[in-house]
C-alpha cells in the first residue's frame, strides 16, 4: 500500500505571499517524511486561470521527485453538476483540469465536491441522480483520453445530501457503467456514517482510492481514541484493494507530524495482515 497526504501548497506560504518558495519547501518535508505520493486539491492546477502557477507547481515535484498521484475537490462549487446545470461549461473545465492533472502524475481524481453535487431544497432527488449520471458518462470518455480514473466520493450527511456511503457509490458506479469511473472509501465519513466495514469488502475491485482519519481529522496517533484503521484495511484486503491511502485532516506541525503519521499507517496496515 502507498501512504500519502492530502495537503495544499499554501500550508507552507511565505509571509510574503511567494507560493512557489511554499509549494516547494512542501514538496521537500513530504519527500523527506517517506511519502509515496502528494494528493492536491485540483484547484492547484488553476483550470480557470492561467498556466504560471501550474507550471511552477510541476518544477516543485519534479525537483523532489514526488508525484501527484491523486486529487481532490475536482468540481468547484460554481460549476453545477446537479441542479441548475451547465455542462457544456462544467465539462469544458474538466478537460482543462484532468490535463493538467495528468501531467502532475495523476492517476484518479477524487469525486466529491460536496457542493457542486448538492441536490437543492425541492429539487427532484431523482433527477438530480440522472443528472449526476449523465455528467458521470460524458466524463469519462474525457478521464479515458488522459488515463485516469475518477473515483465517487461518498460523504457524510452533514456535507451531502446525495450520496452518503460506499453502498451507495457503489451502486451509482454500475449504474453509470464505465470502467473509469469508480470508487472511493473514506473512512471517516464511514465512521460518521456508522457504516459497516463489510460495506468496503463487498465493494472489491470497484475501489480506486482511499482516504483516511481519526473523527477529529487530526494526524492519526494523535487522537484521543484511535480509529479502527486497523479494521478499515483489513476490510480493504478483503476487496484485494492495494493501491493508495491518504490521510486527509489537519495538522499542528507538518513538518514534524508527517513522517509519525506516515510510520503508524504503516504499523496499522501491517498488523491488518
Amino acid at each position: 500500500m502507498k501512504f500519502g497526504i492530502c495537503c495544499s501548497p499554501q500550508q507552507f506560504a511565505t509571509r510574503d505571499g511567494e507560493t512557489v518558495a511554499g509549494l516547494e519547501r512542501l514538496v521537500e518535508v513530504l519527500a523527506a517524511a517517506g511519502a509515496d505520493y502528494v494528493e492536491f486539491p485540483v484547484a492547484v492546477v488553476q483550470a480557470e486561470g492561467d498556466v504560471q502557477g501550474f507550471e511552477a507547481l510541476r518544477g516543485a515535484l519534479e525537483t523532489h521527485g514526488l508525484r501527484a498521484q491523486a486529487f481532490n475537490s475536482f468540481i468547484p462549487g460554481h460549476q453545477r453538476i446537479v441542479g441548475e446545470v451547465d455542462l457544456n461549461a462544467v465539462l469544458a473545465f474538466c478537460q482543462v483540469a484532468l490535463s493538467r492533472c495528468k501531467a502532475l502524475g495523476a492517476e484518479v481524481i477524487v469525486l466529491g465536491s460536496g457542493s457542486a453535487r448538492r441536490v437543492p431544497e425541492g429539487f427532484d432527488a431523482q433527477r438530480a441522480r440522472s443528472q449526476f449520471i449523465e455528467f458521470c458518462r460524458e466524463l469519462a470518455p474525457i478521464a479515458d483520453d488522459v488515463q485516469v480514473d475518477i473515483a465517487i466520493e461518498p460523504l457524510n450527511k452533514r456535507e451531502d445530501n446525495f450520496c452518503n456511503s460506499v453502498q451507495d457509490g457503489a451502486a451509482l458506479m454500475d449504474e453509470i457503467t464505465h470502467p473509469r469511473i469508480r470508487l472511493l472509501a473514506d473512512l471517516y465519513h464511514m465512521s460518521e456514517e456508522n457504516e459497516p466495514m463489510q460495506n468496503v469488502a463487498d465493494a472489491g475491485a470497484r475501489l480506486a482510492h482511499t482516504h483516511v482519519a481519526d473523527r477529529a481529522r487530526v494526524a492519526p496517533g494523535t487522537a484521543a481514541e484511535e480509529e479502527d484503521f486497523v479494521g478499515f484495511f483489513r476490510a480493504l484486503r478483503a476487496a484485494d484493494y492495494r493501491a493508495r491511502c491518504s490521510f486527509e485532516g489537519s495538522f499542528d506541525n507538518v513538518e514534524t507530524q508527517i513522517a509519525p503519521m506516515i510510520q503508524f499507517l504503516q504499523r496499522r496496515w501491517r498488523e491488518s495482515a
